[in-house]
């Protein structure tokens, strides 16, 4: 009752009262939904149902939204083997997620173009983002649902103006970004125009500016180019709190899916071997830091 007082006393808005009935102990649950977060995030490498419960969470989020009509769109899944700041970043979990994503799409009878980012810059300065080298090849060789890719449900791209089909229904990208020396975002343009009003998802998206020589995305231009991003809107988002620059302890989680509210939750150990997620504060749009800081602590 008291940690209850003070969420409504500090600067976090107020959340729905949760339901009486007891939820399973986290060391009891096999299987999540998308409103429940899985427990000992920080130990991986992560059991086969934790995954599953992103994969699944961004799978609906994402089928909701393109029901609903969004056309330009941002999934951020940043839990621990998906964020490229940690150690223990896993390409096997991104290409999963994108799998089971793509696989949803094309079962709902869209032809899916699953993209990922080529080499960029010129000569000696030509190159790739470590996060997605040799991704392209191991997406091409992984197991796909029978008549997928040989019906031509699914198929694979880079990015840019020629990769967009007249078939083609839907666009998912992973992990576009900048580099020192080359900007991604000309080819992302060029065909976001082509593709029309045909839906274009964006997985883990970097593309802020690195401003760098050459004229290569300086201050010139800079506004057209976040009106650009600015046209993706979030239909997903999880990731963990800590207190940076430090990836541990985790103090709680930020998720927001398609048609919800950005919700705030935080982590409370109850022993060793249980803890779990409480949904603290609640916005209609992504909390600044310092909105966050008052839901975990409670001021």
């Amino acid at each position: 009752m008291a940690l209850a007082t003070r969420w409504r006393a500090s600067r976090c808005p107020a959340i729905p009262r949760a339901s009486s009935t007891p939820s399973p102990s986290p060391s009891s649950r096999s299987e999540f939904d998308g409103s429940v977060i899985p427990p000992f995030l920080n130990s991986t490498p992560y059991p086969r149902h934790v995954r599953q419960h992103f994969y699944a969470d961004v799978r609906h989020a994402t089928l909701k939204a393109l029901e609903d009509g969004a056309r330009r769109a941002v999934v951020r899944s940043e839990f621990p083997e998906l964020n490229t700041e940690t150690d223990v970043y896993r390409v096997g979990t991104l290409l999963e997620m994108a799998r089971d994503l793509t696989t949803a799409l094309a079962q709902d009878g869209k032809r899916v173009k699953l993209c990922v980012q080529q080499s960029l810059g010129k000569g000696v300065f030509q190159g790739l983002p470590l996060s997605l080298s040799g991704v392209r090849r191991i997406m091409e060789k992984m197991e796909w649902d029978e008549g997928l890719v040989e019906d031509g449900f699914v198929r694979f791209g880079s990015i840019g103006v020629d990769q967009v089909e007249t078939d083609d229904d839907v666009f998912v990208i992973l992990c576009p970004q900048n580099l020192q020396g080359a900007a991604v975002l000309p080819l992302l343009q060029q065909m976001e125009e082509k593709a029309g009003d045909r839906p274009i998802v964006l997985i883990n998206p970097e593309l802020t500016d690195i401003p760098s020589s050459g004229n290569v995305m300086q201050v010139r231009g800079r506004q057209e180019r976040m009106d650009f991003v600015a046209n993706f809107k979030d239909i997903y988002h999880f990731r963990l709190l800590y207190k940076k620059p430090y990836l541990y302890p985790i103090y709680g989680a930020l998720r927001m899916s398609y048609g919800e509210p950005w919700t705030v939750y935080k982590r409370v150990q109850k022993s060793r071997k249980e803890e779990d997620y409480f949904p603290v504060g609640s916005f209609e749009k992504e909390p600044s830091t310092s909105d966050i800081t008052s839901c975990i602590l409670g001021r």
